[in-house]
């Protein structure tokens, strides 16, 4: 899975890299934040198809997280 990093501008604005945006979300996005992560999602989609999107990227960071401790 590919990680994209960016920085917000001084007004707080981030700027979402092509890859993402050519990703197969089209027209309008949600973001779901808290104070640690955040979830893009096109509106309208439904939650389950969230969830197991979100649990794909829940195996990825814990194979990192072994990955990591390995060293």
């Amino acid at each position: 899975m590919v990680t994209f990093k960016t920085k917000m501008d001084s007004t707080g604005r981030i700027y979402i890299a092509r890859p993402i945006r050519n990703s197969g979300i089209v027209n309008v996005i949600e973001i779901l934040p808290n104070t640690k992560a955040a979830v893009i999602y096109e509106a309208g989609t439904e939650i389950e198809d969230i969830l197991a999107s979100l649990r794909v990227i829940i195996a990825d960071l814990k194979q990192r997280l072994k990955a990591e401790t390995k060293k």
